[in-house]
């Protein structure tokens, strides 16, 4: 059988039969923790048919510490893919990539090599606040169509069936007073057929959603407004208007098999009531099988907030299914006056939501980008993190 993931921990074995998919392969193995592994295929693989690997870099970080960087959401991991004939008795060694947690660094690199192969490895998505260009190109590319921009995606190289690019963090904007956040990029679809997508463009007093493996992530209306996280299905779309007695939250994108989650509600009324609805997050699953990899979530909805005198309400965006980006989060007021919502982390390969001033953004998937922040975002804590890079292998063994 196959596993559905996520799951916790470093790495995870799925069992034979196909799962749903029939083909030459009937194991799988993902590792998906920073860290270095080993992985001999031991006695009864079966060295004719030749191994598909998939190996993504990690996440960048959102372009925000404190008051330092630019807002921009972080670039998703690159992916190569290839097929390679194994030794039985081979140990290949499998790098996984940290998942950035400085605004202005790099996603690690994943690998994995070993004697007789072309090793196989994806760069990092670089964080909001970095312009550096990562080094190769995608498959079909002559040159980097991101070059000189921030948070660019990291690149796959030595694949003998694809390489891939990450997508680009959203555009933010560094202010106490009316500071944005762009969404996380996402990183590139198992399939391979393209590159990854770029996280939503914020606007003043404003946070994106992240992007999915297969949609962009939404851009902001104006001012005080939020967008739902892209999903495998759709994209989000943003909340229109938000006043001193209600706001509410961006749609999340559907996914393939499960719902895009609901945008929040806060309401307060001549200072004597207030109510909200939390938003919720992309439902959908994930299988990772033997033939078959299969990501359906939706995006996250987006966060509100409103506030009329001593009276305030507002609620955190919702995080992104497999493959989804998470919803942007945003505040009422200005500097700080009434914030500190949290926008929504991506699932797997998506990416975070972004936050206005004092809204930090939501963290990346596996190889995801995470959310950038307008102001205030402490990614020593968690905020906006890149997600760690993703190797994953479907083989055969005798039975």
């Amino acid at each position: 059988m196959g596993r559905r993931f996520p799951s916790g921990g470093g790495q995870s074995t799925g069992g034979g039969g196909g799962a749903g998919a029939s083909g030459k392969y009937n194991q799988c193995k993902m590792w998906s923790s920073n860290g270095t592994y080993y992985w001999q295929p031991g006695a009864d693989f079966d060295e004719s048919v030749p191994v598909r690997v998939y190996v993504w870099g990690a996440g960048g970080c959102g372009g925000m510490d404190g008051g330092s960087g630019n807002g921009y959401g972080g670039g998703g991991g690159g992916l190569a893919i290839s097929e390679l004939t194994l030794g039985k008795t081979t140990t290949y060694t499998i790098n996984i990539g940290l998942g950035s947690a400085s605004y202005a660094s790099t996603g690690g690199t994943s690998a994995f090599s070993g004697s007789g192969i072309t090793t196989l490895q994806a760069s990092g998505g670089r964080s909001g606040n970095s312009n550096s260009d990562p080094s190769g190109n995608s498959t079909g590319e002559s040159s980097n169509p991101q070059s000189g921009q921030y948070g660019q995606g990291g690149v796959g190289t030595g694949g003998n069936i694809v390489n891939r690019r990450g997508g680009r963090g959203g555009f933010g904007n560094n202010s106490s007073g009316s500071g944005c956040g762009g969404g996380g990029g996402s990183a590139p679809a198992p399939s391979g057929q393209r590159d990854g997508h770029q996280g939503g463009y914020a606007s003043s007093y404003s946070g994106t959603g992240g992007a999915s493996i297969h949609f962009p992530g939404t851009g902001t209306y104006t001012s005080y407004t939020s967008s739902g996280g892209a999903g495998t299905a759709g994209q989000g779309t943003s909340s229109v208007s938000t006043s001193t007695y209600y706001s509410y939250g961006g749609q999340g994108g559907a996914g393939l098999d499960g719902h895009g989650g609901h945008g929040s509600s806060s309401n307060t009324y001549s200072n004597t009531s207030l109510a909200t609805t939390r938003a919720s997050d992309g439902g959908g699953s994930a299988i990772w099988a033997p033939n078959m990899i299969f990501l359906g979530g939706g995006g996250g909805g987006g966060g509100s907030a409103t506030y009329q005198s001593s009276e305030k309400a507002g609620t955190n965006a919702g995080c992104g299914g497999p493959g989804a980006g998470g919803g942007g989060a945003h505040g009422y007021g200005g500097s700080g006056n009434h914030a500190y919502m949290l926008a929504g982390s991506g699932g797997i390969l998506g990416g975070g939501g972004g936050g206005d001033a004092y809204c930090p953004g939501g963290a990346g998937g596996n190889a995801g980008g995470g959310g950038g922040c307008g102001y205030a975002m402490y990614p020593s804590y968690g905020h906006g993190n890149g997600g760690d890079g993703l190797v994953f292998i479907q083989y055969k063994i005798l039975v």
